[in-house]
This record gives C-alpha cells, sequence and structure tokens, in this order.
C-alpha cells in the first residue's frame, strides 16, 4: 500500500515542487516518468522470469531495499541526472521488482478458488495507498518541504518492507500445501477445487499463450489503459492548476479518485466470478472515457465530478484485467506472461506522460492531449470485449477430461515437457 501509493500514485506530487527548484521544463520532468516506464519495460520480463524461477521472497526484499535506499538519495538530488538516474533508475526498478507484478504473482500462486478476494484485495491496498498517501505527501511538502518529505518516505518503505518480505512465502508448496490452503491428501477429495482448480494450476505454456489471439487482446487493451492513464495522472496536478484548482484542492480530487477506487476495485474484482470480466472491462474503460471528457470539456464541478468517478472506475477494474489473465492462462506462468506485456504496456507508458509535456510546452496547455486521450479509452474498450476466454490447448484438455473422469486431477507433466 505504502509503497505504491508513493512512487506510483503519489509521486506525480512532487512534479511541481522539484520542476521550479530544479528549473527544469514540462518536457524534461515528463521524461523522468517516461524513463522509469522504459526500465519497466526492460526489466519486466526478467522480473516475471525471476519471480517464476526464484519466487517472491528474495524479490520483495531486493525491491524494498533498492526503493527506499534510493529515494532517500533522492531526497539530496541537485542535478537532473541525479533525479534521472535515482527516480528513473533505481527506485523504478526496485518498484517494478518488488511492489508491483511480484505480489501479484505470489498471490496468484496462493489462491485459486478464492483468487479473485484475494487479487481483489492486493489491488485494493495498491488503491489504498492512492488516496491516503497523496494526502500525507501533500501536508508533507506544505510543511517541511519535499526534499524531507521523500527523505522520509524512503525511511518508511523501508521501515515497512523490509520486515514484511521476512514472512512472505512465495508458493504454498514451499510450506508442504496446495493452493487455498489445502493440503496434498486433499486433492482425491476433490477439495483442491476440481476441473478449475487442475486447469488453473497447469494452465498455458508461454509460447502457447502468446499464440491466441485473446493474449494480444488483452494486451492491446491493458495498453491503452495504462498509457493513457499514467500520462494523464503524470500531469494531473498541472492540469488541474490550469483549471485553476490550487495544489490544496487538486490533492483533494486526486485522493478523492482513489478512495473511490478502494471499494471498486475489491467489488468490482469479486464480481468478476459471476460476469465476464471482458465485459466488466470493456464497460469501465467506456465510462473512463466519459470521466477523460469531463476532465477535458468538462465545465467546472460538474467535470470534476465526471473525472474523478470515470477513473476511479478505470482504476477499478485494474483488478479485473490480471484476474483475468491469470484465469484463462492459468497460474504456472503467470508472472512471465505478465512480464511479456509489461514489456510493451511500458513502451506506451514512456512516451503518453513525455509527448504530453512536449505539447503542453509547445502549446501551454493539454488540451489537445486529452483529446487524444478520450477516444484511445474508447478503444480500449473495444479490445477487451473481443478477448473472450481462449480454447485451451490440447494437453490441458486431455488433463481436464482426466479430471472431470476420475474426480482428481492427472499427475503434474515432467520438467521435461516444456511447461
Amino acid at each position: 500500500m505504502f509503497g505504491n501509493g508513493s512512487i506510483s500514485q503519489g509521486f506525480p506530487r512532487f512534479f511541481t515542487p522539484i520542476q521550479t527548484d530544479l528549473g527544469l521544463t514540462s518536457a524534461q520532468m515528463s521524461l523522468v516518468f517516461s524513463l522509469a516506464r522504459a526500465e519497466g519495460s526492460a526489466g519486466g520480463p526478467l522480473i516475471g522470469w525471476a519471480v517464476d524461477r526464484f519466487g517472491a521472497r528474495p524479490m520483495v526484499l531486493g525491491g524494498g531495499l533498492m526503493v527506499g535506499i534510493g529515494t532517500i538519495l533522492l531526497s539530496r538530488a541537485d542535478s537532473y541526472w541525479e533525479l534521472l538516474v535515482l527516480f528513473s533508475g533505481i527506485i523504478s526498478l526496485g518498484k517494478s521488482a518488488g511492489f508491483g507484478q511480484t505480489l501479484m504473482a505470489a498471490v496468484n500462486q496462493w489462491f485459486i478458488r478464492r483468487r479473485s478476494v484475494a487479487m481483489s484485495t492486493l489491488m485494493t491496498a495498491f488503491a489504498g495507498g492512492g488516496a491516503f498517501v497523496v494526502l500525507l505527501l501533500n501536508l508533507g511538502i506544505q510543511q517541511i518541504g519535499w526534499r524531507d518529505t521523500i527523505l522520509w518516505t524512503g525511511v518508511f518503505i523501508l521501515v515497512m518492507t523490509i520486515p514484511a518480505s521476512f514472512f512472505i512465502r512465495s508458493r504454498p508448496e514451499d510450506m508442504g500445501l496446495l493452493p487455498d490452503g489445502d493440503i496434498p491428501e486433499d486433492t482425491a477429495s476433490g477439495r483442491s477445487g476440481g476441473r478449475r482448480s487442475a486447469a488453473a494450476s497447469t494452465g498455458f505454456t508461454f509460447m502457447e499463450a502468446i499464440k491466441t489471439r485473446t493474449y494480444w487482446l488483452i494486451m492491446v487493451g491493458a495498453i491503452l489503459r495504462v498509457s493513457v492513464t499514467n500520462g494523464m495522472l503524470v500531469h494531473v496536478f498541472p492540469i488541474m492548476e490550469l483549471r485553476g484548482i490550487s495544489a490544496n484542492e487538486a490533492s483533494a480530487w486526486v485522493a478523492a479518485m482513489f478512495f473511490l477506487g478502494i471499494p471498486l476495485r475489491f467489488v468490482l474484482g469479486v464480481t468478476s466470478d459471476r460476469f465476464s470480466g471482458n465485459v466488466l472491462l470493456a464497460v469501465g474503460m467506456a465510462v473512463g472515457a466519459i470521466g477523460m471528457g469531463g476532465l477535458w470539456i468538462g465545465p467546472g464541478i460538474f467535470g470534476m465530478l465526471l473525472f474523478v468517478v470515470g477513473i476511479a472506475i478505470v482504476e477499478g477494474i485494474t483488478s479485473v484485467n490480471w484476474l483475468m489473465l491469470s484465469d484463462y492462462y492459468g497460474r504456472a506462468r503467470f508472472a512471465t506472461l505478465m512480464g511479456f506485456m509489461s514489456l510493451f504496456m511500458n513502451v506506451g507508458m514512456f512516451f503518453s506522460p513525455w509527448v504530453s509535456g512536449l505539447v503542453r510546452d509547445a502549446v501551454g496547455n493539454y488540451y489537445w492531449v486529452l483529446a487524444v486521450f478520450t477516444p484511445l479509452y474508447l478503444v480500449s474498450a473495444v479490445a477487451f470485449l473481443f478477448a473472450t476466454r481462449p480454447d485451451p490447448p490440447a494437453r490441458s484438455q486431455r488433463r481436464w477430461i482426466g479430471t472431470e473422469t476420475t474426480g482428481a486431477p492427472q499427475p503434474a507433466p515432467s520438467a521435461g515437457d516444456g511447461n
């Protein structure tokens, strides 16, 4: 909650203070965020492979150390290159390794039957970080300045994440258990989840997954979702400033957006078991387009309300995106598939804030940025709508048939079958 809230959702609050203190342009500040995403683009597949290979526990510890130490050093940065190296390099790499896909991969390893509740709880914590930490950072900047606020942020990250990493277990098998807390003897009795459990445990190999049309449709929808949202959130405080909204009021609006996202992430994630995830995502992105239109051309308070509700729903369906990926393709290669997808997602997240900053410097406002962002949300909605469940690979079909026939999953594939 705190790590993601301070680095992902909260750091844009430092946009204007750092820009003013170091005498940077909007494009230069935007490049800091863009390069951070580019680093995630390069590191995402490697991190995914490392999580699947070595587990979440060492990744959380290493990532927490990098973010905490990097943030403490950032508080004393006096030049643009120091800002780039520390935030776009060390801090961003540590966050990717310890706070994002690693934690989702760990939850995905531990739960099958209750995955939607578990994953939604984690994603709700991410949203909660944005809601609470943005207000704390705003208060810190006002009372002690941006440098000391960043310093104490790094200290708190170290204090929280290092002890937490020692309690994390990467997989239930490390404790002689199966997902959902089952014990091996319960498998034959069907307690381990029947067909859904066997399918989710086996799932697709990496090559099988990327050969399906659905995987690429999910990727297109996710790329547009995160690129547009990230580009807007990086510049949300300057955008609101141009609308005549003070820094305190802007912080309140952004916090309200994340507060609303707290129940939405949980409720929408849990209900994805009962409704088609692709339909939920399509509807959510369509509502998000209305919200983005509110920030673009919506008048006064009404436009801001549309924006807060619309983007809160976009943030709320984030958990559905990853739940659908896990549900469609299984738990065995979830981190790898997510990491490969992040390779392309972060390319979009690199360009969206940087180009937005260039446009802002060129024309003096964000009108055309938002005019492009709004319809891109609709394109994302269409991509998600057509991302229906793929046919299982022939290997998995045989396994599921065996499960239904015998009442118990068949033995796991050997190490040499490519899975």
